[in-house]
């Protein structure tokens, strides 16, 4: 997902080049080992149905550009992210999947009277292929709206202080508790959010397009902050501490070292939000690390995207 070091040692000049189509490309086979018919895809596709793919791809071919698969439309169920190379076989995948987005590169970035390092605002907040839908029940439910540019007012689209959930297909995007990105604002970057945070749940009141430099760097200080905030019971009981109620309630297990099987802890698929204070760690659904798995950084999960009272191992990655 970084861009190649010869590509950031390119002068000041050269980052002012409206980038036009994505550089990556991905071709899908119907059989394994790159046989049978195939199609091939530039392009934010959010259901495979359209070019007659659904549910055919065997094996696939990633010549450039790293690009989440998935198995449901909208870059929901499972999903894998590929790199470039050879995917002769699609172990867990095989005819199943029905949606690909390339991923990790800002939608803006380079656009002609922007500056990189800002990100935020600019020219109306227009990207390539990015859209984020607002929902106004959990889990990407009730009542939605769609935006695909910048809005400085949800009043505007009838969906002011209503957002609970959000998914985004393909760049990042800042959501703020007040218009024209004003009071609590919090970047989000692809995928299912069922989590908006503390000052954001139900009270989003605009949203804009921002840079993928800039998105990453707001990431990294909002996981600081929030892990310099965590409440102190928290931090002093546990590298990672899984609460079997969402929201951090309930008595925690709590953790220094990677676990095979929450059975052996009493703690098998009971856990419905977590508390990382040190390290990145692997949540998995089945023992043994197999199954669904996320990986997460510190700080507060009130819930957790899907894997509630599903997790039965985790271990520390970094």
């Amino acid at each position: 997902m970084n861009r190649p070091l010869s590509q950031a040692l390119l002068c000041a000049a050269t980052f002012l080049i409206h980038l036009g189509a994505h550089a990556g490309e991905i071709t899908l086979f119907e059989d394994d080992n790159f046989r049978g018919r195939a199609v091939t895809v530039r392009e934010t596709t959010d259901d495979l149905s359209r070019l007659g793919f659904n549910d055919k791809a065997s094996s696939i071919l990633v010549r450039s550009g790293s690009w989440d698969v998935c198995t449901d439309s909208g870059f929901r169920g499972n999903c894998k992210t590929l790199g470039p190379g050879e995917y002769r076989s699609l172990p867990g995948m095989n005819d199943a999947i029905t949606s690909v987005r390339e991923t990790g590169r800002g939608n803006d970035y380079g656009r002609p009277g922007r500056d990189p390092d800002r990100g935020y605002g600019g020219n109306g907040g227009y990207g390539r292929g990015s859209t984020l839908e607002v929902y106004s029940g959990a889990g990407q439910n009730g009542g939605s709206a769609r935006l695909n540019r910048d809005a400085d007012d949800f009043i505007s689209i009838g969906f002011n202080d209503r957002t609970t959930s959000i998914a985004i297909s393909n760049g990042y995007w800042q959501l703020c508790s007040d218009s024209n990105f004003q009071g609590t604002c919090r970047v989000f970057g692809p995928g299912r959010h069922d989590d908006l945070g503390r000052g954001l749940d139900g009270r989003v009141s605009s949203a804009r397009m921002v840079d993928e430099r800039a998105a990453r760097r707001q990431q990294q200080y909002e996981q600081q902050y929030e892990q310099q905030n965590l409440q102190p019971q928290y931090q002093q009981r546990g590298a990672i501490l899984l609460f079997p109620d969402a929201g951090m309630r309930g008595e925690p297990l709590a953790l220094d070292s990677n676990a095979e099987d929450l059975v052996r802890l009493n703690f098998n698929d009971r856990a419905s939000s977590i508390v990382v204070n040190e390290g990145e760690w692997q949540v998995c659904s089945d023992s043994h690390f197999r199954g669904r798995c996320e990986v997460i950084g510190p700080g507060q999960y009130g819930s957790l995207n899907g894997l509630e009272n599903q997790i039965s191992s985790l271990r520390r990655v970094r």
